[in-house]
């Protein structure tokens, strides 16, 4: 019987850290690139290992850009990074702002950049850059965003906002990846909500791990009482 009510204090417990993790773990979701139509191909099998999480900080977002890599093309890095962020109701007006580079970047990546018009390569009048952040020269390829590396990039910015106009692809993120196989490049444009799924925080995975484990443990003990009735 005292175990019992030690397991079940252990339950409560537990029921709170999964409440204060449901409260304090910033909303993310994940999102995908797609090939740019009528644009280069030598790219096009790769597309899927270039992804983008946007997370939650309060006033401002957190952009995630990731690759995961391919054994096919093991050198392939991701060069730039562009933002067409263009507000569709106020001309003047954009969704993000006051950029942040190298935020909690994984692997050896160091980017550079900020508010720009330079143009994304097959891009063309369906995408307008706002902003474009570049790999940092030196170090051969190193800085770019190579195989299960990622760049952190924070702006200024409504996260319900962001995710309603990406969603909608009034504001598309582009990627130029170099160092494909034979040498050749291509290009990337983020695509719409289809492509968007929750991304658990880790405390919140956390807390749902240890209630599938208590759980677990509450059901053998009863089993265990049981028997020995």
């Amino acid at each position: 019987m005292k175990s019992q009510l030690t397991l079940v204090k252990s339950l409560l417990a537990l029921a709170g850290v999964a409440a204060v993790s449901a409260v304090s773990a910033a909303p993310a979701s994940a999102f995908s690139f797609g090939n740019i139509a009528g644009g280069d191909t030598p790219g096009d099998s790769y597309v899927n290992s270039f992804t983008f999480d946007v997370v939650d900080q309060g006033q401002s977002v957190l952009f995630n850009i990731k690759n995961s890599g391919d054994d096919a093309a093991p050198t392939m890095f991701i060069s730039k990074v562009f933002f067409d962020d263009k507000n569709s109701f106020f001309d003047d007006d954009t969704y993000l702002s006051e950029p942040l580079v190298n935020r909690g970047n994984v692997g050896l990546v160091e980017f550079i950049g900020g508010a720009s018009n330079d143009q994304l390569p097959q891009g063309g009048n369906d995408f307008t850059t706002n902003y474009a952040f570049s790999r940092k020269t030196g170090a051969g390829n190193a800085f770019g965003i190579q195989g299960g590396e990622s760049l952190g990039l924070i702006f200024t910015g409504d996260y319900n906002l962001v995710m309603s106009a990406l969603n909608s692809g009034a504001l598309k993120l582009g990627l130029h990846v170099q160092a494909l196989p034979d040498g050749q490049s291509d290009s990337y444009i983020s695509t719409s909500s289809s492509n968007t799924q929750d991304t658990p925080e880790p405390l919140t995975m956390l807390a749902a791990g240890a209630a599938v484990g208590f759980g677990t443990m509450f059901k053998k003990q009863g089993e265990r009482a049981q028997k020995a009735r």
